[in-house]
């Protein structure tokens, strides 16, 4: 098996060399799902590539962050400088980024992101059919699933193998971008899953910033992932690579953490059971490599019982003091200081990463060492049982004092400076010079995108004429018996779940009326468990057989169920979700080109991007819109899940609300095999809903499924009228910007 390294430095990128690594992964610059990290150059990733090769190690470049529209040309001209430098693979979420890639790129061997959600083999042989040769596993899957996923599909299988956890799965969280502006899918993650939470009072009211009980905690913030006592099961189950996580972490960390995987996987290509210093010697670099508590996830249990620890805040790195006192000094034009006065357990020093954590809020700063005092005396190390002194020129936590309650990890040792880029150009590769991309070929491919330079910030999309009908509304309802609500649009479709009770109330409806069901759409969800394919199999043909032709997928690659059903071609239409996490003109002409008739924009797009993605399409495609090409469509109106989880933990309080520490009131659910979260206060676009038509949107969905129809229908009619004033409502990043 592949051992599979981060790195987000250069320092951490020898480190996985030097310890024996078989693989690196680092970003694309700036479009890449770890944004905050420093980012590589084309010129460093390419001496980057040459360096691993003489180590006879791989090097892959993950380009795995959702693309804007104005980051397209970017994108191409990224595309063609790596085509140039032939790393060994290019990680890609985004199918945009597919789409030029295999069009244009063929020479790039591509890997399917974990942030696509592959979660069984309908994924992992879609994705292997359009030329994936690796699949990047969701990080949810048990050993038995990952083995047969592996024995139904030809494409290569990557696992985490170590690191930090998502909550949900990776590319179905909006959590970050609608509550931040900061999306996930973008590498831009603020984590609120690293919150503390507190369950409400039941006898609260449902309003913004209501007292919450004090029981909760950290909810949401998984342990971090640890495989390194299960080796043997997943190479028996078939994993290819064993990928560590942590691009945004310390050299240090990566060294610790290669070190261990290699000396045990060497101990077992030797054969027999490693000796119990061997193991005790390769836990105790993982323990000194300071990341959070660890557990082994999903992969013996789906539902595991270590995979939170709510009283544990999740931070990484080793506790090594709390603190007493807190206090903000202001020195005029120098800036402000803050004085922390803490009783150290653990021996820190001047170079030192730190990170302090707010044990009210949750909320948590990071920041280097550079002043330490004991007593009056400034001192280069402070040992466990001293009370300390240190002075941060910032203000950390705006208005805490001499109330705040914290704690202080330790995140990486101190260091001996800045560390030493790896040589580029003639230095860095025998004499060989930095390899050019194709700059006509560049220039060829954005002409047939319709991106010639000339295009500006505020384009807008193309303008509906005067006689032309306008959007129409579809509505998502939970069952046939919500269809009745009496609404102030008229609902062109009804979007319903697949579920056993509205499949027999179709058939017994058909049988009466002889007549069919027009305007009903088939709603599958995004994640189908291995276990539950027979059945969607077996009801898609009933369905089907049965006159029903619509059919929304919650992930594209669940179109295979249609494929390999006999009854389905020439008779269905295939729609996406915004689950597609569609950002741009080039993923909508991927999937329009897969068989999609029907789209849903991302959720978490800003006007601007909204307007110039509807433009490229129909611009460069005239003939994709409108009844008989792909219409395209937006979610303005509901409670969209902000976290789709697997997670079915004995401590989460189904059904009832819980507040963050800004005020924010949400709803944990469970149901189809998923824990969600959602905002009391629903998502509403309603605003610009002439806006969005005017820009060449097909339809609009506004979504009663989650919680009470008749409620709902009420809520939705009061807004869309505006009866009941300024109700409080969440717009997400549409009247901003999305980062």
């Amino acid at each position: 098996m592949e051992l599979l390294a981060p790195a987000g430095s250069f320092a951490a990128f020898e480190a996985a060399l030097e310890e024996g690594a078989d693989a690196v992964y680092v970003g694309a610059p700036g479009l890449n799902a770890r944004a905050p990290a420093r980012d590589f150059s084309l010129a460093e990733i390419d001496a980057m590539i040459r360096r691993a090769h003489r180590s006879n190690a791989r090097l892959y470049v993950a380009m795995n962050s959702l693309v804007k529209e104005n980051e397209l040309p970017m994108a191409v001209e990224e595309l063609a400088g790596l085509e140039a430098m032939r790393p060994d693979a290019l990680i890609v979420q985004d199918m945009g980024l597919v789409r030029l890639a295999r069009r244009h790129f063929s020479d790039l061997r591509l890997h399917a992101s974990t942030l696509m959600a592959v979660h069984n083999s309908l994924g992992a042989a879609e994705l292997a059919g359009m030329g994936m040769q690796r699949i990047v596993l969701a990080r949810e899957l048990t050993i038995g699933e990952i083995g047969l996923i592996r024995r139904r599909t030809s494409a290569e299988l990557e696992v985490f193998v170590h690191g930090a956890m998502c909550f949900s799965f990776s590319g179905l969280c909006l959590f970050s971008s609608l509550h931040g502006g900061k999306s996930s899918l973008r590498g831009r993650c603020v984590q609120p899953c690293r919150r503390r939470y507190s369950w409400q009072k039941k006898n609260i009211r449902t309003r913004q910033g209501g007292t919450a009980a004090k029981d909760g905690g950290y909810l949401f913030s998984m342990n971090d992932l640890c495989g390194i006592d299960l080796l043997p099961r997943l190479k028996q189950a078939g994993v290819t690579s064993l990928k560590i996580e942590g691009r945004m972490k310390s050299a240090e960390y990566v060294r610790k953490t290669v070190r261990a995987y290699r000396l045990l996987l060497d101990a077992h290509a030797r054969g027999g059971a490693p000796e119990k210093a061997l193991l005790d010697e390769v836990h105790q670099l993982l323990d000194e490599a300071m990341g959070r508590k660890r557990s082994t996830g999903f992969f013996l249990d789906l539902h595991p019982g270590e995979a939170v620890s709510p009283h544990l805040s999740g931070n990484i790195g080793i506790m090594v003091g709390k603190v007493g006192r807190l206090d903000t000094l202001s020195r005029g034009g120098a800036g402000a200081r803050s004085v922390l006065t803490v009783n150290l357990r653990r021996e820190i020093g001047l170079g030192d990463r730190l990170r302090l954590h707010d044990e009210r809020s949750g909320e948590r700063v990071s920041f280097t060492l550079r002043s330490l005092k004991a007593g009056n005396r400034a001192v280069r190390r402070g040992s466990a049982g001293q009370q300390v002194t240190i002075i941060v020129k910032q203000d950390l936590f705006q208005g805490k004092r001499k109330s705040f309650q914290g704690s202080l990890f330790r995140v990486d040792v101190g260091g001996s400076g800045k560390e030493q880029p790896v040589p580029v150009g003639r230095a860095g590769g025998h004499g060989r010079t930095e390899p050019r991309p194709d700059l006509r070929k560049v220039e060829r491919i954005l002409r047939e995108m319709g991106k010639t330079g000339r295009e500006t910030a505020g384009t807008p999309g193309p303008k509906r004429g005067p006689g032309s009908p306008g959007y129409r509304w579809w509505v998502q309802v939970r069952s046939f018996q919500d269809t009745r609500q009496r609404l102030p649009v008229a609902p062109e479709r009804y979007i319903l779940p697949m579920t056993r009770e509205n499949i027999a109330l179709a058939g017994r409806m058909r049988d009466k009326s002889r007549s069919g069901l027009p305007g009903i759409v088939w709603r599958l969800p995004p994640v189908i468990a291995e276990e539950e394919i027979p059945w969607y199999e077996s009801s898609l043909a009933a369905l089907i057989e049965g006159g029903h032709t619509d059919f929304q997928l919650g992930h594209w690659t669940q179109r295979k169920l249609f494929s390999d059903c006999p009854a389905a071609p020439g008779r269905v239409r295939l729609h996406g979700d915004y689950t597609f996490n569609i950002l741009n003109s080039m993923s909508l002409h991927c999937l329009h080109e897969l068989g999609f008739t029907a789209l849903q924009f991302s959720i978490e797009t800003d006007r601007e991007n909204l307007a110039l993605a509807l433009a490229g399409f129909r611009n460069s495609s005239p003939g994709t819109g409108g009844e008989a090409g792909c219409r395209v469509g937006l979610y303005v109106y509901g409670r969209p899940s902000l976290f789709t989880a697997r997670l079915d933990d004995r401590r989460f309080q189904y059904g009832r609300r819980f507040v963050s520490p800004r005020g924010e009131v949400f709803v944990l659910d469970r149901g189809a095999g998923v824990t969600s979260a959602r905002s009391v206060v629903p998502f509403s676009l309603l605003e610009w809903s002439r806006e969005l038509a005017l820009l060449g949107l097909d339809y609009l969905v506004i979504d009663f499924s989650e919680g009470n129809c008749r409620k709902n229908t009420m809520e939705f009619n009061a807004r869309f009228s505006r009866r009941g004033g300024n109700l409080p409502v969440l717009t997400g990043n549409y009247d901003g910007v999305l980062l």
